[in-house]
């Protein structure tokens, strides 16, 4: 479920969204492709959802990691709580090694 099942497609998400363009879908999650070169991200390969008032989690199993967020705030990507999601993801893998 957390194998890529797009193959060279993109998810077709909206530009505000997380991974626009750019992660792929499996049959149950968003699979991470990212830029390799960023240590504040989560490592590619990484699986995650999100929930519509604002609910994320991830799970990385190259870095043997899960992380999860939980707001209850809409409308679904609202400014504040992506901002925070992506701090929190940051101050992770900062802190990471």
């Amino acid at each position: 479920m957390s194998k890529n099942n797009l193959g060279l497609l993109t998810g077709g998400l909206k530009h505000s969204h997380l991974g626009a363009n750019r992660d792929k879908f499996g049959l149950g999650f968003q699979i991470t492709v990212s830029n390799d070169s960023n240590a504040t991200q989560r490592a590619n390969g990484s699986y995650s959802w999100s929930g519509m008032f604002n609910t994320h989690f991830w799970v990385d199993p190259e870095d043997e990691i899960a992380a999860v967020t939980l707001m209850q705030v809409l409308p679904f990507y609202d400014e504040a709580c992506t901002r925070t999601l992506q701090e929190f993801e940051k101050r992770i893998y900062e802190n990471l090694y």
